[in-house]
Order: structure tokens, then sequence, then C-alpha cells
């Protein structure tokens, strides 16, 4: 749905453009590896869905401002709160409207050429490779539509992709060879039930036998950034996202946040994750807190990685 991409706009890319700007800025000298997939880059470069997400922005910002008021007035707990989402929604406003002037691939194009960011590619419909063997056109389509597509809109050709759903069958690694792919990733289990076994797990690439390297996924590191349970997500100092104002305020006052009259997250939030409470008993977000967990957990998940590399090459 076109509100699952403007919240992904609103709440990921914006930001994480942001991010990477301010690196840039300061001189740090980064190294990152995302993947743009074909869908989304097409999504980006959408007139329609760009002309839909600027009225979007501007809806979510005046609702911002209403709340400001609305919460002076009946529940000061939140009024900065309020100011917060006034002051976050108008800055990625600002910089998707005014600095990149509606066009995000610009800006992720500006990070790659400066040598910081390696943009991959996926599957160009997102196509469960696996499933696609008996067609092997299907497969190869899958393939090249994404390279072809990359290269139109970025300039080159992608030296990575992320197979749909890390999904592979022995031998598809000819279609990512014939389109110039050198490298892609698969779950651990693609690289540890490999024959011959990888002497190093998932800790380092293989070679298919048409030379393509796969790495695998780590999933004690996945663990860390991804479990609501065992991982970062569920600290209590992060906002909750299932309890959101449009579901709680009246349809008359979100106005046209929901033009349909359907109710739906809108995208501010005023608790945090509290713990395993029902939704009712969460308490009020503090945006400090949650950065300064953010930072420790930044700091312990290095940690953990410099000492998993050790303890692999010690053994």
């Amino acid at each position: 749905e076109e509100d699952w991409f403007f919240e992904a706009l609103t709440e990921t890319y914006v930001p994480l453009v942001r991010v990477m700007d301010g690196l840039l800025r300061d001189g740090v000298d980064y190294r990152l590896t995302m993947t743009l997939s074909p869908t989304l880059l097409s999504m980006m470069t959408d007139e329609l869905l760009v002309e839909r997400y600027h009225r979007y922005l501007d809806r979510l910002v005046v609702l911002a401002e209403k709340e400001v008021e609305r919460t002076t007035r009946e529940d000061a707990r939140f009024t900065d709160l309020a100011r917060f989402y006034v002051t976050e929604l108008g800055d990625v406003r600002r910089i998707f409207r005014e600095r990149y002037h509606s066009n995000l691939v610009r800006a992720f194009r500006k990070h790659r050429d400066a040598g910081k960011l390696e943009i991959i590619t996926c599957g160009a419909t997102h196509g469960f490779l696996p499933l696609m063997d008996t067609v092997p056109q299907a497969v190869r389509a899958q393939v090249q539509v994404a390279v072809a597509h990359y290269r139109g809109l970025l300039g080159r050709d992608p030296l990575g992709m992320w197979l749909p759903e890390c999904g592979y069958m022995p031998g598809q690694d000819r279609f990512l060879v014939d389109a110039g792919i050198r490298y892609s990733f698969l779950e651990s289990h693609g690289l540890t039930d490999a024959d011959p076994a990888p002497a190093h797990g998932v800790l380092a690439p293989i070679l298919s036998p048409g030379g393509v390297a796969f790495f695998g996924r780590d999933m004690e590191s996945s663990r860390q950034v991804w479990s609501s349970e065992s991982g970062y997500p569920g600290d209590f100092d992060y906002r909750e996202f299932y309890r959101d104002i449009g579901w709680e305020l009246p349809l008359e006052y979100l106005g046209d946040t929901v033009p349909d009259g359907l109710r739906k997250n809108v995208g501010i939030k005023y608790y945090r994750v509290t713990g395993k409470v029902a939704l009712h008993e969460k308490e009020p977000y503090v945006p400090a807190w949650a950065r300064d967990k953010a930072a420790s957990h930044a700091g312990k998940f290095l940690g953990h990685r410099q000492a998993q590399g050790m303890q692999a090459g010690a053994g």
C-alpha cells in the first residue's frame, strides 16, 4: 500500500540519508552496503507517488502542529513530544523537498559516488527464485531486468544482488554470472549446508561453481538487531509502534490524515515499549532515553562483533 511506502520514506529512508549526509559533512570515512530494489526505486521516482507523498507529509505536519495545541490543553505530558514530531516531520519534509528536490535516488547516488555507499539490487519483482527453477527464463528475467533497471537509474551496473528471501537453488548462480553479478547473500544454512562444508561457517564468503561470492546471514548478529524478544528492538525505552494516535483520537479531529475515514497508523506515537504490558498500560516515550539506549546498543553490538571475530580467528 502507498501508506507503507510513505511510512518507509518518513521513518527510514529520509532519516538514513540525513545520517549519511552528516557523516559525509563531518568527514567520517563510513562504509555501508544497502539494497535498493527495483520496485522501491520505481516508487521513489514515480511522479504520482511523489506528489501524493508531498500531500502526506503536509497533512502530518499540520496534524503535529494541532497536537501541540491539543496536548497543551488536555495532557501536557505529551506537549514536548508533539513539538518533537513537528520538528522531525518538518525536517524530513525539508530534506526531501528542498535538499534533494523530491528525488531520494539522487541522494543515494551522491553517497555512492563519494565511495561510501555500495548500492546493490534485488530480484526485479522480488520473485522467489527456487519456485521459478522449472522456468529458467523467469529466473533470468528477474536478474536481467533488475540489472537493466539499476543501470538506467543509477548509471552503472550493480556488483551485488540480494536474492529475494535469500532463496537459491544450485545452478542459479549462472544467471548472476551472466548479468555481471559478483556477490550475493544467502540464509546461514545456504552456506553451512554447502558441499563441501565451509571452513569458517557464515563468517567468510564461499565461491559458487560459477565464481559468485556468497555471504551467509549471521544469525547471532541478526538476533541482536531484529528480535524483539532477545534483541535490541524490544528494549523498554524504544518507541511503541502499535500505539498510535490514528487509533485513539476522534476521526473528525484526525481529518484528512485519514481521508477515507478508516483508522490506521498516522505515525505520531507517544508511548514506549515499557514491557510486556497491555497497550493501555504503556508509559510515555522519552526520545532522549531512546537516543542514549541506541548509542549504548551500538557500542555493545560493535563489541560483540569484535569478540566474535577474535574468537573465530583464534579457532
